[in-house]
Formats: structure tokens, sequence, C-alpha cells
């Protein structure tokens, strides 16, 4: 009997277990301390980047070389897409913009990294994502094309300029954080010089957030449905497909 309704129902088939069963990683069981620690703060640096999207949109187009007809919140997917198919280009931003502005979020992204623990090149790949992927070709792209000298300069300069910027950190540190005498001006100056990973910081002592990740692969509902046998090939459906999530808990 068992045996038939395995014949009939693939759901009883052992071997596709894997296959229909949910596989859960909590990927905080598999990190060191400085990568969950990025993790937390790659967190707040989302929030920070979606507020300077909103600031940027309200911002002259004269500045930001954005149409506001084009950014108004319509069709915005279909404008992310058609964005990313005509880049990337050579923008016409200012050239305080292309080559200060933007290397200056890289530095941002860099120190961060930086003072989570990370090595001068697992920092700059970490400025490079967060530079080309999240930002240029991430929010950015719903407004505009992806810009070439943004995706040059941006990780390149920014990394450069956060090595140094990461280096004057690590001598007020050997001050004890004191400038002219000044511990006011040595609490500006390391704010100045990693101002994400100290408002990160900030903000978790604040809100006292522990943040978990967890990555989930499943199959589509339609998908486990075909639960029907397929006799004249005498085996179950077979599925290559999966569809992938990310989970990510907030705990207060």
């Amino acid at each position: 009997m068992g045996e038939l309704l395995k014949q009939q129902y693939i759901s009883l088939d052992n071997n596709l277990y894997k296959d229909y069963i949910p596989n859960n990683i909590n990927v905080n069981d598999n990190l060191n301390q400085s990568e969950k620690k990025i993790l937390e703060d790659s967190l707040y640096l989302q929030g920070f980047m979606i507020s300077t999207i909103g600031i940027l949109y309200l911002l002259p187009e004269s500045v930001t070389k954005w149409d506001p007809d084009e950014a108004n919140g319509e069709n915005l997917g279909q404008k992310w897409k058609d964005n990313i198919s005509d880049g990337p280009v050579i923008d016409e931003d200012e050239f305080g913009i292309n080559y200060i502005g933007h290397p200056v979020s890289g530095a941002i992204y860099y120190t961060m990294a930086r003072n989570d623990g990370f090595a001068p090149f697992e920092s700059f790949m970490f400025s490079f994502i967060m530079s080309s992927f999240v930002w240029e070709c991430g929010y950015e792209a719903f407004a505009e094309i992806p810009s070439i000298q943004d995706l040059i300069s941006t990780p390149i300069i920014g990394s450069l300029m956060g090595e140094y910027m990461y280096y004057l950190e690590k001598e007020l540190d050997k001050n004890g954080g004191v400038i002219w005498g000044s511990k006011y001006l040595g609490n500006i100056s390391y704010l100045l010089l990693n101002p994400m990973g100290r408002a990160a910081e900030s903000l978790s002592e604040w809100l006292d957030i522990s943040v978990t990740m967890k990555f989930k692969t499943y199959q589509e509902n339609i998908m486990i449905q075909q639960e029907q046998y397929n006799i004249s090939l005498n085996k179950p459906y077979q599925f290559n497909n999966f569809n992938y999530g990310v989970i990510i808990n907030l705990e207060f």
C-alpha cells in the first residue's frame, strides 16, 4: 500500500525531501564578530541612503540632473529597468559632485568596514558593492542612468581617502582622542573621520537592536502542488528552480 501511494504522490517519496522542504540557513551562526557588526551597520546605512534619496528628490533639477516628471513614483520599476539597460553613461554632473561628493561617500563606506575589523581589500570590496550596486545601480537608478564616473571614482578614490581617514583615526587613538588639548575636538574629528560608523554605533546603543539574517530557499506553491506521479517517465517530477529569500529579524 505504501509503495502504491509513493507512485501516486511524489510528496511521499523520501528522496524528494531535499527538493521540497525549505532550507533555512541562520547566517548569524556562520559569521564572526566583524561580519555581524558590518551586517548591522549596513542596515543603518540603508536608512541613510534612502533618506539621501529623499533629500536629493527635493533639490532642484539643476543640482541632481533628475527629471522630476520621470521620478514621480509612477512606473518606477520600469524606469529602473530602462536606466540599467541604457547605462552606464558619462554623466553631466558638476566636478565637485563626481570627484568630491561621490568619493567622500565611498570613503564613508570604506571606513565603516575598516572600523568593523576588515582589511583594506575587504573594505574596498564593501565600498564597491555599496557604491556601485546598492547605490548607483540600486536606489539612484530609479531616477537616472548609472554613471561611469561614479562607478569608478566612488569606490577607488573613496577607498584611498578612506584608508587615510582610518590612519588619522588610529593616530587620534594614540593621542587618547585629544586634539590641541580638547576632547571635544577629538570627538568631532572621530565623527568626521567615520560618520556612518559612529552614527550606527550611537543608534545601536540607543535602540538596542539585535539583527539576525537568514537565507531561505523554497519552491513556488504551483510547483509543490504538482504532486501527481509521472507514470510515463517512471519517476516523479523534478524541479531545479527555486525561489530565494532573505529574512532579517530585528529584535529590540
